[in-house]
């Protein structure tokens, strides 16, 4: 970006591109709002004709004597099911297609916000202070060259410096590595052992991919994701790759490069570098 471009347009542009990353956010929590009242409901209607088949088969087991043992084990079986549905509905159900397309939309949106503003392919996951615990930040010149700007510069969404320019943004993959480290006692320390429970993590936890392997190298680490239920994991910060990423971020506690490559159909090798830095 020029002098005069600062000095002019630029700026009137960066607060259209800001208000538009804030519209997205809105729309993205909107959402999820309105999925999460479908879901409930679904699983209301559920419990309710789980309820009713257990009434009417302890109505019948009144009715009819002779079969009386097996109406009311059915009674019990329906009453019991409908009483843990309604009470032990999953609250991070979402069906993959919505979930997926949800995605699609907010990944477009900001893939078209790194073209207008001319950034590189790249993506690094810093660690910061506070909430969420880690930055994704896409630069307008290659790392090798600027390097990383500091916590405080990455607060903003648009990171204008002295020596550094780009965008900066709350990873998708940081509310998935806060119910990963919550429901993982302890989380490994070593980049081996945080592969191995990440990617189980993925395919277990999340139920985000099909398969998922690790392959654990000199200050990197490279899983193998297959049957993503996003859709392509090389898009820009896909739930998968950002999640992965940002975990080993948070975990070594140092910028982590990402870096996603198709493998083969339905198939990437998604990379967490942490040696560019050094």
């Amino acid at each position: 970006m020029s002098a005069e471009g600062e000095a002019g347009h630029s700026v009137p542009d960066r607060e259209a591109l800001l208000a538009r990353i804030e519209t997205l956010e809105g729309d993205v929590e909107r959402l999820e709002t309105d999925l999460a009242a479908a879901r409930r409901t679904s699983y209301r209607r559920t419990a309710a004709g789980m309820a009713a088949l257990g009434g009417v088969a302890l109505a019948g087991a009144a009715a009819f004597p002779g079969v009386r043992t097996v109406l009311v084990a059915l009674a019990g079986t329906g009453l019991f099911g409908a009483l843990l549905t309604y009470y032990l509905t999953p609250e991070r159900f979402v069906g993959a297609s919505v979930a997926g397309g949800v995605y699609g939309a907010l990944a477009a949106n900001l893939e078209a916000v790194a073209a207008e503003l001319e950034l590189t392919d790249a993506a690094v996951y810093v660690p910061v202070d506070g909430e969420p615990p880690a930055r994704v930040y896409v630069p307008e010149r290659p790392l090798a060259v600027a390097g990383v700007p500091g916590a405080e510069a990455l607060r903003d969404s648009f990171v204008v410096t002295p020596d550094h320019r780009g965008l900066s943004m709350r990873p998708t993959g940081g509310p998935l590595r806060g119910d990963f480290v919550a429901a993982t006692a302890p989380v490994p320390d070593a980049p081996g052992g945080l592969a191995r429970a990440a990617s189980e993590a993925l395919v277990e936890q999340f139920e985000l991919v099909d398969a998922a392997a690790p392959d654990v190298g000199d200050r990197r680490v490279t899983v193998r994701v297959a049957g993503s239920a996003y859709g392509p994991v090389d898009r820009l910060d896909h739930p998968v790759a950002s999640f992965l990423a940002t975990t080993f971020a948070t975990a070594l506690d140092r910028p982590v490069e990402l870096e996603v490559i198709p493998d083969s159909e339905g198939t990437y090798l998604v990379t967490c570098r942490w040696d560019t830095f050094e």
